[in-house]
């Protein structure tokens, strides 16, 4: 066999070894079907145990799973991937909690706006203009990397005292549109921002 296939070949107690299979009635070098490990916790009794402490609580983890159920945590992930068909997902965050009176009244207006924008084109676009806001702070101190300076290796390092925050916080409103902002406005500080502020400051 070294002089067929080169030094690539088994060792000879591996050729004595298969010698001695085949000589026995083995016609295969591939490995027998094996019936594998009985299934002792992944049975029907496992499976519903674990779906119905699912039904109960979909927060749960594995750990609590198996501590509920009295099944090991690798096997109750099993049950939860391979037979149940479940991953975890995460709750998608949204602004804000909308009614179907909310809903209706937003799909009237953007149908309206199509409408218009089917009329008018782009110039409609070029007419709109969009509103935002935010918070800032009185005082914002600079980090580190902002205080950063060019200087030689032998230069001593500058020293500045840390100033924290300011605590005192605004709201800025922002109006801007295609072009960028057009105007801005600072709430003065205890002032309710509702729609009828928002209307005066835009008249």
């Amino acid at each position: 066999m070294r002089e067929v296939c080169g030094v690539q070949t088994v060792d000879r107690s591996t050729v004595s070894r298969w010698a001695t299979r085949f000589s026995g009635g083995r016609v295969t070098i591939n490995d027998y079907p094996r019936p594998g490990r009985p299934k002792t916790s992944t049975d029907e009794r496992s499976v519903k145990l674990v779906a119905d402490f699912l039904a109960e609580d979909r927060r749960a983890t594995c750990e609590e799973i198996s501590q509920g159920t009295g099944i090991s945590p690798t096997s109750v992930f099993r049950i939860l991937t391979n037979d149940l068909q479940k991953r975890k997902i995460c709750t998608q965050w949204v602004p804000h909690f909308l009614t179907a009176e909310h809903k209706q009244k937003r799909l009237e207006i953007a149908t309206l706006l199509k409408q218009r924008f089917n009329v008018e084109g782009q110039a409609f676009l070029y007419r709109i203009v969009a509103i935002d806001e935010t918070w800032f702070t009185g005082f914002e101190p600079e980090s580190k990397s902002q205080s950063n300076e060019w200087r030689s290796p032998s230069s001593p390092r500058s020293k500045e005292f840390r100033r924290a925050q300011s605590n005192v916080k605004q709201m800025m409103i922002f109006a801007y549109n295609h072009r960028g902002i057009i105007m801005t406005d600072r709430v003065p500080c205890g002032t309710s921002v509702t729609a009828a502020y928002y209307r005066d400051w835009m008249q």
